[in-house]
């Protein structure tokens, strides 16, 4: 078979060239095998010298340095990232836009927070909104034309529990024990006070009744009893009320001028009364007055006391207040709660206080607030026990 012609492109005067004579091509393959070794040679090189950590010595005695990227520092993903120390986990109860709805925010310890839907039907939930002790159960006081609906439980088995109340508490150490208040008007006899009470969020039995001239509405819930306030009247424009503390089964043991505010299952309550505040304790004669709480506008929104029943915070227009109740040491934040809603952590370190946007949380160690989660309305917030309650 004859050579391949091979068309040079050099030139139309140049002639054909035949490839037999393939020196010239060897040529070109060895230059190119030559320069194919040199680079894997160098890449080699190149890569050894990459590995070896700054400051080793070189071939020629010198240092040789690696320049590398700082790594990224990984997003929050758990409450305990964003505020360092907090113990527990956090549920949050929001109102997204500007329908009837409800969310539970829940931020786990170590986790990206998380949403959950509660179902509410067609209620209007504008009312009074609060976690129990455990953070874990809801309750909600929904308005209806004809009446006031109580729903309650967990987020996932969320439902109507009683009709017709006019308030309702948490028990205050218990974790899902529920109570509520209903009056049944009777223009013969006197309205009746009915007290209610409910295990795990179910519908509830009659604990006693009252017939008479004083017609409260429930204001706290303990293993010491219940505490009731009415109203007496006005003073200088305002309201005036009384507490009457009942025992478990009913018998009155003491009344107090103004509203509770806040109980604890050791059986102090915290009371307000035209802008004083006092802490009393249940079958017993201890009174704490408490000075320095800035209460601009002597209006309290709420209060909670702390696990151990030693401190008292209270919100209020001005802020937030942390009162020591051992040595009457008072220390006062300035941030605007949203809600009555505030509650400690579990080792009593934190509070974590509802905004009208979200969540603060107070160091009571040093008084450093951590401003958290930007929801759109929020309604409650609860610290959540990682071991429970």
């Amino acid at each position: 078979m004859p050579d391949a012609i091979e068309v040079d492109l050099s030139g139309p005067d140049q002639p054909p060239r035949r490839s037999g004579d393939r020196r010239a091509l060897e040529s070109k393959w060895a230059w190119f095998g030559l320069g194919l070794g040199l680079g894997l040679a160098v890449a080699a090189l190149l890569s050894i010298s990459a590995s070896r950590p700054p400051g080793d010595e070189g071939v020629a005695g010198g240092t040789t340095t690696t320049t590398t990227m700082a790594p990224r520092e990984p997003a929050p993903i758990g409450i305990s990232e964003e505020v360092p120390g907090f113990p527990d986990g956090l549920n949050v109860l929001v109102s997204p836009g500007e329908g009837r709805a409800l969310e539970v925010l829940t931020w786990p310890l170590i986790g990206e927070p998380a949403y959950r839907s509660i179902p509410v039907g067609d209620l209007d939930i504008a009312g009074t909104a609060r976690f129990d002790v455990s953070g874990q159960f809801l309750a909600v006081a929904s308005a209806t034309p004809d009446a006031v609906m109580l729903q309650a439980g967990r987020p996932n088995t969320f439902g109507i529990v009683a009709s017709g109340i006019n308030a309702f508490v948490w028990h205050d150490s218990e974790p899902a024990d529920l109570a509520w208040t209903r009056v049944v008007e009777n223009a013969t006899f006197g309205d009746q006070l009915q007290v209610w009470v409910s295990d795990d969020a179910q519908p509830g039995e009659i604990v006693f009744s009252e017939t008479g001239s004083f017609v409260g509405q429930l204001g706290a819930w303990g293993d010491w009893g219940f505490a009731i306030v009415g109203r007496t009247g006005i003073s200088e424009g305002s309201p005036t009320f009384v507490t009457r503390v009942y025992d478990p089964t009913g018998d009155v043991l003491a009344e107090h001028e103004g509203w509770i505010v806040a109980s604890h299952g050791n059986g102090r309550l915290l009371l307000e009364h035209t802008g004083e505040l006092r802490v009393v304790h249940v079958g017993s004669d201890e009174v704490i007055g408490i000075t320095g709480a800035d209460l601009t506008g002597d209006v309290v929104a709420g209060g909670e006391f702390s696990p151990d029943g030693n401190r008292v915070a209270v919100t209020s227009f001005a802020g937030v207040s942390v009162v020591n109740l051992d040595d009457g040491s008072v220390s006062n934040h300035s941030i605007r709660a949203g809600s009555p809603s505030i509650d400690w952590s579990s080792d009593g370190r934190f509070l974590a206080v509802s905004l009208f946007r979200g969540v603060a949380i107070i160091d009571t160690n040093n008084g450093e607030i951590h401003t958290i989660l930007d929801l759109q309305t929020t309604r409650a917030v609860s610290a959540v026990p990682i071991g429970g309650v």
